[in-house]
């Protein structure tokens, strides 16, 4: 019953001699209490559906994972993305419209290359 997500954060786990207990410490919920090691044996068993965005990200970081690519496996959106969006309402509407765009539009393509300048890289 073992889904792709629960697989790839067993995997990794493994592969970094963690136990369960050990990563469980790492990733709080939103009352700031660590996770149980029995909810994440079920996450990696497939008993459960993944996790919520933040516990994924903080996942990801234990694990030395990319958190995109975790939330994507999870069908999950960036918890930055939905905080953002539901402060800045005007930042749903320039999503939407981003969205509707081809993928190989030259607005993507530019802006894609004006955030790159500013995160320094080239």
């Amino acid at each position: 019953m073992q889904n792709e997500f629960g697989k790839k954060i067993k995997n990794k786990r493994l592969h970094l001699n963690l136990s369960l207990k050990k990563v469980c410490d790492a990733v709080k919920n939103d009352d700031l209490k660590s996770i149980s090691v029995s909810y994440l044996n079920d996450i990696e068993q497939g008993y459960r559906n993944p996790p919520g965005g933040k516990i994924i990200v903080q996942l990801a970081k234990k694990l030395e994972l990319d958190s995109q690519d975790l939330l994507n496996l999870a069908g999950k959106v960036d918890p930055l993305i939905e905080e953002t969006v539901s402060k800045k309402p005007e930042m749903a509407l320039l999503y939407r419209r981003l969205a509707e765009l081809p993928e190989d539009s030259d607005i993507i393509q530019k802006l894609n290359k004006e955030l790159e300048k500013g995160n320094g890289k080239k």
